[in-house]
């Protein structure tokens, strides 16, 4: 996002109407952020904190993770599995005091767990689409298996496959992980795992946490998980939208 563009989108997230910012999910997490960094400049207060699951490098095709630069004092807990992202993201996010980067995945149980990714070197000279650095995932998800990734037919899958890598990597749950950084409270959560979503998203707990913006990415889970993560939402009193491949949620 330009800085233009971006300052027009926080003018106009914070002069809408909400009835308006309720048909776009996005722009009212605009809005929330932006109000969260006028607090944290004006207003004091605990800190914003938020977690990542699924961070990727906090810049590629993420309009929140960014935020983290733009409030005063924010903290985060970023979860991502795969070194050549963790050498991205702390590049990123260099203040190893307010951004701490987790090395793990997130599943049900601790361990080790196998990642489907793709070879470091071919996304560092371009060989594959750029888009692909935020690709792995714990799951076997149509372009990890070569089925319908772009479309009906994917004549492209033969020119990728010979770059497909599974490496070994752990896992925690993520409770424990809040434990271990001492996070008592949440402002943001964003799950972004390729498949795993609802994994992740179904140990949160919402009564103890209860996030005042939830994002969690659904493009790549079945329709019965979709429909696990919006009665979970739902349930616990929680606003929620649809926009492109995510569901967005304001307590």
């Amino acid at each position: 996002m330009s800085s233009i563009s971006g300052l027009a989108r926080i003018a106009l997230s914070l002069g809408l109407p909400a009835g308006l910012l309720d048909r776009g999910p996005a722009l009212r997490g605009t809005k929330f952020l932006a109000k969260a960094a006028l607090k944290a400049r004006f207003g004091g207060g605990q800190p914003f904190q938020m977690v990542n699951v699924g961070a990727c490098d906090g810049a590629l095709f993420d309009d929140v993770t960014p935020w983290l630069h733009r409030i005063p004092r924010a903290k985060a807990v970023l979860v991502e599995p795969i070194p050549y992202n963790q050498k991205r993201l702390r590049a990123n996010y260099p203040d190893t005091n307010r951004f701490i980067i987790e090395p793990v995945a997130v599943t049900k149980t601790k361990g080790t767990i196998t990642v489907h990714t793709f070879d470091a070197a071919a996304l560092e000279a371009g060989t594959l689409p750029v888009e692909f650095i935020g690709c792995s995932s714990i799951t076997d998800t149509n372009l990890m298996s070569g089925k319908n990734a772009w479309g009906e037919a994917d004549a492209n899958f033969n020119k990728f496959a010979p770059h497909l890598r599974d490496i070994e990597v752990p896992s925690e749950t993520l409770q424990t992980l809040l434990d271990r950084n001492g996070i008592t409270h949440i402002d943001a959560f964003l799950v972004d795992c390729e498949g795993a979503d609802w994994i992740v998203f179904e140990q949160l707990d919402l009564k103890r946490y209860r996030p005042g913006m939830i994002k969690v990415e659904v493009g790549a889970l079945p329709a019965a998980e979709i429909g696990e993560v919006v009665v979970k939402l739902k349930t616990s009193g929680y606003q929620v939208g649809f926009q492109a491949e995510d569901i967005w949620a304001f307590a």
